[in-house]
């Protein structure tokens, strides 16, 4: 019983790392075998990760629950939660908004012009059905939910967020290698700024998820995120022109600062913000 925590984190974390490599790997098998487009490819590849994730994710988390002795009435994955998946999205669109505002006004970006809907809607909307069952539902369940609640069952708050956040960052990097090991072309580069990146963006999911109790704010957040990263700030490859087209005067540090000072390192400030404010809140009542 001692140890039953260790082979639940084990096994949420071999689930998710598993998943992203098989649902990659049939993507890559569909698309050589069937030469299926990019989108299909992705769409196989989402339907796979999410399948092969949230179900084992939900059971394990049943475990989660007897080995900690607290069934919620309300998990943080419950259905009635999920209007939080609308505070994820805003608060990342407040954000990216800021962000744009204060690098307009320093001259870091112009805005040379903004494309209707028309023209990046369908592909916004397909690429966001595919990310919600590649990255952000997968992800979140299994990283940000069930992971982290077996470590808060061992661990302080903080110390539960910083081992969650190492293991995240840990997932692309067994993936990486594995992908390395068979021959397969990776999925992602693997470099310090990549890991920067992840480890903070880890972080602040965490901490919305706390403030809010429920994974549903994570999971608009992180989904609203890759789409402003892919169709505003770092827009190419999806078929489509970016909603927004801008001249970066910085070199590319112009949108670095907007995706993740403004978005993730600004995620992460409203969060502890909003957590201190609740806990100065309740030592006051």
């Amino acid at each position: 019983m001692k140890r039953k925590w260790i082979l639940l984190l084990l096994a949420g974390w071999v689930t998710i790392t598993g998943g992203l490599f098989l649902s990659g790997l049939s993507g890559t098998i569909a698309e050589q075998q069937f030469g299926l487009s990019n989108n299909v490819r992705k769409l196989i590849q989402g339907l796979v990760m999410s399948g092969l994730v949230v179900p084992p994710i939900l059971y394990l988390y049943q475990h989660v629950y007897r080995l900690t002795g607290v069934k919620p009435k309300k998990p943080v994955y419950s259905w009635k939660s999920a209007y939080h998946f609308i505070t994820g999205v805003l608060l990342a669109i407040v954000l990216a908004s800021l962000g744009f505002m204060i690098a307009t006004s320093q001259g870091w970006i112009v805005i040379e012009q903004w494309h209707t809907p028309d023209y990046w809607f369908a592909a916004l909307l397909i690429n966001s059905i595919i990310a919600f069952l590649y990255e952000a539902l997968p992800e979140e369940l299994a990283l940000r939910g069930m992971i982290y609640d077996v470590l808060r069952h061992r661990f302080s708050t903080w110390l539960a967020v910083l081992f969650q956040t190492l293991l995240f960052v840990c997932v692309p990097i067994a993936v990486h290698q594995i992908e390395a090991i068979v021959g397969l072309a990776p999925g992602n580069v693997i470099n310090l700024p990549y890991i920067i990146l992840i480890l903070c963006f880890g972080i602040c999911l965490q901490l919305l998820r706390l403030w809010t109790g429920s994974l549903w704010t994570t999971i608009g957040f992180h989904l609203a995120f890759l789409e402003i990263s892919r169709f505003v700030i770092f827009s190419h490859g999806y078929d489509a022109p970016p909603i927004i087209t801008y001249h970066d005067s910085l070199l590319g540090l112009g949108g670095v600062f907007i995706s993740f000072y403004m978005i993730v390192i600004g995620g992460i400030i409203v969060s502890l913000f909003i957590l201190g404010a609740k806990r100065f809140i309740r030592k006051r009542a």
